[in-house]
């Protein structure tokens, strides 16, 4: 299983969005640096190869984990 780029900006995005409605300490502006920033982050490419180290270890991880799992459903 991978997740692609687009499902992990909308991940972290998400959660981003979760936290700082919930803290009633930040304010829009700060919302929409925080909003752009990641948007150019992820834009960049340095940031794309970032995405996909992190998207390859997420791979790896649960091909890992199913291999497990299944080795010893199996066993």
């Amino acid at each position: 299983m991978t997740i692609t780029t687009n499902a992990m900006f909308l991940l972290a995005a998400v959660g981003l969005g979760i936290w700082m409605k919930r803290d009633n300490s930040f304010r829009g502006r700060e919302f929409l640096a925080v909003s752009l920033f990641w948007i150019l982050l992820v834009a960049t490419p340095w940031g794309a190869q970032a995405v996909n180290s992190v998207q390859e270890a997420f791979g790896s991880a649960t091909q890992t984990a199913s291999d497990t799992v299944n080795s010893v459903s199996g066993g």
